[in-house]
């Protein structure tokens, strides 16, 4: 079987969308399947990768984002015909599918809904996230979804909320398939009062933790506006890591606040973040449009509470994991504080129930269900 994976939200240097595919080719190998991935780079370039093909094609980039974006058919199409796949899964529902549906009228095409881009793109590149100009692109937006999706054999959706929003756009054919997570690297024996030291954590302090792209989609300045009411409290040490174009706004927060917010590099290393996550007393997921939030299910799997934003689908990974620390409004820097705090107060107990609840979700059983999807 062979598998053709386009992605126009991949990114070498990503997040979550980074780890499933990365995570999918290596389940492809393990299970005599070829995959290879399609996605936008700076240049042209094929690498193997976990034993698939990971091919980049030329395309601008995406308003500083440090992402790119397809904006010619012909070469996704070229490189389509050429690896003859019998699936191709879409990752991306914004011009993507009118590139290659008359390529695939005769191969199985499907889709997963990894972002809720009529709502993010707004916020990501304009940087709004309510008013006129942001409904008006969700009402055109919709439509665009469900004409891109309706000629596909199915969607699909890792959370409750992805169901909703795509119901809300009109589809029908929808699967939902959670992500998985790995137990052995994101483990509570990860933790490092060493690395807690070095990030200048009083002996009886808290050290909360923010690791994603610093971007208004992911509500790092709902954190920032938090910090003011956190620290009131003198024990109360906020890392961030990662980078982006709010990068210049948290360094501006971190001098203001020196020895309380510290920002970090962006980390590649998997076992790096498993440390930073388990050493962590909270991990922050504050994007309101999070489709899943796979760094939720990584944080509760290292035992670390979780504070998250009630709109979006981390906040299902908590309340499954038995925790109370959700809030809304999204932007409000106060209710943020106010779960974090909540969140400071998990016992051992909810810390073991936050790792049984994330063991279960395994990258085996994710990508067992999306091929029977497949096949079906």
């Amino acid at each position: 079987m062979r598998v053709l994976d386009i992605n126009n939200l991949y990114s070498p240097s990503g997040g979550g969308i980074k780890i499933y595919h990365h995570e999918k080719m290596k389940w492809c190998k393990a299970n005599g399947i070829e995959n290879m991935l399609l996605y936008p780079a700076s240049e042209n370039r094929s690498i193997s990768l976990n034993g698939s093909i990971a091919m980049g094609l030329k395309s601008p980039a995406l308003a500083g984002s440090g992402y790119h974006f397809f904006t010619r058919g012909k070469p996704i199409r070229k490189a389509l015909e050429s690896f003859n796949p019998d699936v191709v899964e879409l990752g991306s529902g914004m011009v993507v599918p009118g590139m290659v549906h008359r390529s695939i009228t005769e191969i199985p095409g499907f889709a997963f809904f990894h972002s809720n881009w009529p709502e993010t793109l707004p916020m990501s590149v304009l940087g709004i996230s309510k008013g006129v100009l942001t409904s008006l692109f969700q009402r055109l937006s919709n439509p665009l979804l469900r004409r891109a999706y309706e000629p596909l054999k199915s969607v699909i959706a890792a959370s409750d909320y992805s169901i909703s929003k795509l119901h809300k756009a009109g589809l029908t054919n929808l699967h939902k398939v959670p992500l998985g997570t790995n137990p052995d690297i994101f483990h509570p024996m990860k933790r490092s009062d060493e690395l807690r030291r070095t990030l200048g954590v009083p002996e009886n302090g808290k050290l909360i933790l923010y690791m994603g792209r610093l971007a208004p989609e992911k509500g790092i300045h709902v954190l920032l506006k938090a910090s003011k009411h956190l620290f009131k409290q003198s024990n109360i040490v906020i890392a961030i890591v990662g980078s982006g174009h709010w990068k210049r706004q948290v360094r501006k927060a971190a001098r203001l606040n020196p020895g309380k917010i510290k920002l970090l590099q962006a980390v590649n290393s998997r076992n790096k973040a498993a440390e930073l996550m388990a050493s962590a007393d909270v991990f922050v997921s504050a994007g309101p449009l999070e489709t899943f939030s796979l760094v939720t299910l990584e944080a509760l799997c290292s035992g670390t509470a979780v504070a998250a934003c009630s709109a979006a689908a981390a906040s299902e990974l908590v309340a499954g994991a038995g925790g109370n620390s959700t809030y809304a409004p999204w932007d409000s820097g106060k209710a943020l504080a106010d779960a974090i705090l909540t969140a400071c107060e998990a016992d051992q107990s909810a810390q073991d129930d936050f790792r049984h609840f994330a063991e279960k979700y395994t990258w085996d059983a994710c990508f067992r269900k999306i091929f029977q999807i497949y096949t079906g």
